[in-house]
């Protein structure tokens, strides 16, 4: 069943949302990660087997930038919680 949250949303619009959220959910898991976990059953849910290769496709050209990115972040938010 579809989340009613989501039914105005095309496709590409939630995966951008999916992926943007992605680097809050490992920096702010208890806030975020619940929310990127119903957006990535939403797209699982339209998408199927389909879905990973989509996606691929979509954030080839972010993925590297953004990993360094997220990487320097997370360690950010370590070191200043200690």
């Amino acid at each position: 069943m579809s989340d009613v949250r989501f039914t105005s949303i095309e496709d590409g619009d939630l995966a951008d949302i999916w992926y943007a959220l992605g680097g809050a959910a490992v920096r702010h898991t208890a806030h975020f990660k619940p929310l990127f976990d119903a957006v990535a059953t939403e797209l699982l849910g339209r998408r199927a087997e389909g879905l990973n290769p989509w996606l691929d496709h979509r954030f080839r050209e972010f993925r590297a930038v953004d990993a360094k990115e997220d990487a320097a972040a997370t360690s950010e938010t370590t070191a200043e919680s200690m």
